[in-house]
Formats: structure tokens, C-alpha cells, sequence
């Protein structure tokens, strides 16, 4: 288990904020239910923007409903506000420590606990509906493979 304070809040980061975090905010929100706050936001983020239609698609075929989200930008004032911060790829993990070097030990792959590399989780974009698939699979299975970790830490509370 990580070491961190009880985990009440999650920032999940892609680039741009259209594609895999919306879906791994979806995922984690309606596993970890409302006593732990989800949000994500992108790295050089398409603010505003809906979440790629492919992926509203995809969540709305297993049961979540995400076409309400909109884009957000990463800034550290926003690092500082949430316990945990869960990044797609080693890249960003770097990115986003630059950005907001307070947030070193609290940003973490959303593919870290995944027994079998590669842990991180490739972009989608414009790659069409079979790698769309696919990566939602990657991020269902790293969102599953965080949520036992993050509701034993609120048990600790």
C-alpha cells in the first residue's frame, strides 16, 4: 500500500484532458462513491471541450454517463488541493512534477499497480474505435487495481 494520508481527493491527468482521464474519472468516481472527490484535468488540456465522442460512446456502453464532462487545465494550485494525483504516462508524471514540485510523492501512474508492463496507458487520439477499446480496457483495469488501495486508506480514517 502507499503510504499517504487518507486519500479524500483524486486529480486523474492526460494531456489533454479528452480522452483518458474523463474515462478514468468516470470510473473511479463510481467506484470509490462520494466520500472520495474525483476531477481531472490535462497537462496542455483542450479546456472546455467535450471528452472524445468515442469514449462518451464507450462509458455509455458499460453503464457511465460522462458527456457532461469539460475540459480542464492543470495548474498547481489544483495539485495542492487534491491527496492523490494519477498520470497516464512516465512523461507526464515528469511534466506534471515540474509543474507542481510540491505534488512529488503524491503523483503516481494510474497504471501502477498493474502486475504486467507496460504501465503506461497510451493515448487513443484519432487511433479509432478498436484502440479506443482497448485502452479503455487498460484503464478499467488500472482503475480496478487502485480502488482496493484507495478505499483500505479510508478505512484508516
Amino acid at each position: 500500500m502507499i503510504s499517504t494520508p487518507t486519500i479524500r481527493s483524486v486529480l486523474v491527468l492526460c494531456e489533454a484532458n479528452h480522452c483518458r482521464a474523463p474515462i478514468a474519472e468516470g470510473l473511479l468516481r463510481a467506484a470509490l462513491g462520494p466520500s472520495v472527490r474525483v476531477a481531472s484535468a490535462g497537462l496542455n488540456a483542450l479546456v472546455d471541450m467535450p471528452p472524445d465522442p468515442e469514449g462518451v460512446r464507450i462509458m455509455r456502453e458499460e453503464g457511465h454517463d460522462i458527456s457532461g464532462h469539460r475540459g480542464r487545465q492543470f495548474t498547481p494550485d489544483l495539485a495542492r488541493e487534491v491527496d492523490l494525483i494519477l498520470v497516464m504516462d512516465s512523461r507526464q508524471k515528469e511534466w506534471c512534477t515540474q509543474l507542481a514540485p510540491s505534488a512529488r510523492g503524491r503523483i503516481f501512474l494510474l497504471g501502477h499497480w498493474l502486475s504486467t508492463p507496460p504501465q503506461d496507458i497510451a493515448d487513443p487520439f484519432c487511433q479509432g474505435p478498436d484502440v479506443f477499446r482497448q485502452i479503455y480496457k487498460d484503464i478499467q483495469r488500472s482503475v480496478s487495481a487502485w480502488v482496493p488501495h484507495l478505499l483500505s486508506e479510508q478505512r484508516l480514517a
